[in-house]
């Protein structure tokens, strides 16, 4: 697979890539973190500021919904959670999850967070959880404006990503993972590497949630940046 730095960014390609890798991603993700990520989203929805009684609010790039359980236990039983992802394929595992799971608060909708159909101050809290990789700068500026946008004053937040550590035996690790093991796991479960290698290079891109704290500043956001193991994951919690 050769792709253009910029096309790799593209919301089409972005789509297509996690439709391809649908089946198998939970599980990949799952074993190549050692599960760490399951560890990691926890801890950034604990940080999530407490949110009010009878809230409504986003999950972003949400996939299969596996944030679902952390984000349910700091909401009351009248408050909703819509989950918004661009692939198809995706929205299709996430719906089979939430008929097992048989709650009527969680919404699914189809949908590019950076051109959506969102009303401005609209939500009380706005959460992601190893979404924002796919992102360039760009593109990282555009999702602060738009959480500004749509979180109501007070609102609160919580994302996070994979990230590189500064630790060099961490960072030796980090790539080994990026390089060598993600791959490896992508031929495993896929019969080819190509989808996977490119989330090495978006995380690697990506290195951590400095960048994306800073854009949430400079919109006067109350952001705090928090790093996880060491750095293995970033991420910003706060309110608007």
């Amino acid at each position: 697979m050769s792709q253009n730095r910029s096309d790799i960014y593209d919301p089409e390609f972005v789509s297509g890539m996690f439709d391809r890798m649908s089946k198998t991603y939970g599980l990949a993700n799952l074993m190549t973190s050692f599960g760490f990520t399951s560890r990691w989203r926890r801890q950034c929805l604990n940080d999530l500021p407490k949110v009010k009684p009878n809230s409504t609010g986003y999950d972003l790039m949400s996939g299969m919904g596996e944030s679902w359980g952390n984000i349910q236990s700091k909401l009351d039983k009248e408050s909703r959670i819509i989950a918004l992802d661009i692939s198809d394929e995706m929205n299709k595992k996430a719906s089979e999850h939430l008929k097992r799971l048989k709650t009527k608060n969680i919404d699914l909708k189809k949908a590019n967070i950076l051109d959506n159909d969102i009303l401005d101050n609209s939500a009380d809290f706005i959460v992601s959880t190893f979404g924002i990789k796919t992102f360039n700068e760009d593109q990282q500026l555009k999702l602060a404006r738009e959480i500004h946008r749509i979180l109501k004053p007070n609102g609160s937040f919580a994302l996070i990503e994979i990230s590189k550590p500064k630790l060099y035996p961490l960072k030796w690790l980090y790539m080994f993972y990026l390089k060598i093991l993600i791959p490896i796991i992508g031929k495993i479960f896929m019969g080819n590497s190509d989808d996977y290698r490119m989330l090495g290079t978006y995380c690697s891109d990506f290195g951590d949630s400095k960048y994306f704290h800073s854009c949430l500043i400079d919109l006067g956001v109350k952001s705090i940046y928090e790093k996880y193991f060491f750095g293995c994951a970033t991420g910003v919690y706060g309110t608007k």
